[in-house]
């Protein structure tokens, strides 16, 4: 076979997985995933569509090999293939937010809707934590903290918040993270832990930035 028929078809297989992400609702299902694996009666609820049309999506992120699905009794099962796809989608945004100033644009309106005064970064977390107290909360469901969660947080699923602020320290920075730049659960949570009158700060980073970063530190050693 020639060679520029096997590069041909080597691309169009490439070109079957961007394909896969370029619809936006596919690439919010890799984030939700990313988290923990779900069924697609839940992946329905989180995106907020309904479950033939969330199953569709899932078929093709599944078609191009970036899901996995089981059986669980009556239910199927969907999760992250591996890391690699964590890793490009992860590219894909990095990329995205530096190049295109609209995606600039809305994470300003962004973060001015949701009136957010001050967030800080996994870098920001470590050299804080190094000259003052914190307190580091994942306000994420639970099921998602017991999938992974960052070493030392704490789970106060956003809930149950308002019930367990007694657990909460008054002298120490309160840090609270979620699913991402875009997830508001650790929004949120900031918001009501100001109003008690706590110091906190959200996290724009989540569990899989941190996953990914320990990735790196580890062949960065090799």
């Amino acid at each position: 076979m020639a060679a520029a028929s096997i590069k041909e078809q080597v691309y169009q297989e490439l070109s079957r997985v961007t394909n896969a992400i370029s619809n936006p609702k596919r690439m919010e299902l890799i984030d939700v995933l990313s988290q923990k694996s779900y069924s697609v009666e839940e992946l329905s609820r989180e995106i907020d569509m309904s479950v033939a049309s969330t199953s569709q999506h899932l078929q093709v992120l599944k078609s191009a090999k970036l899901v996995d699905t089981q059986r669980q009794g009556n239910f199927i099962i969907y999760s992250i293939a591996d890391d690699s796809v964590l890793k490009m989608v992860s590219a894909v945004k990095e990329l995205g937010f530096r190049k295109i100033a609209e995606i600039d644009r809305l994470i300003a309106d962004f973060k001015t809707d949701k009136n957010l005064l001050e967030s800080i970064s996994l870098e920001d977390l470590l050299l804080r934590s190094k000259k003052e107290k914190v307190m580091l909360i994942d306000v994420r469901p639970g099921e998602e903290y017991n999938a992974g969660h960052i070493p030392g947080a704490v789970s106060i699923p956003l809930a149950q918040l308002k019930k367990r602020l007694d657990e909460l320290p008054k002298n120490k920075t309160i840090i609270a993270y979620c699913r991402g730049p875009l997830c508001v659960m650790a929004i949120d949570a900031i918001k009501l832990l100001n109003q008690k009158k706590f110091k906190a700060i959200r996290m724009e980073d989540g569990y899989v930035e941190w996953k990914l970063k320990q990735t790196e530190i580890g062949k960065s050693k090799r």
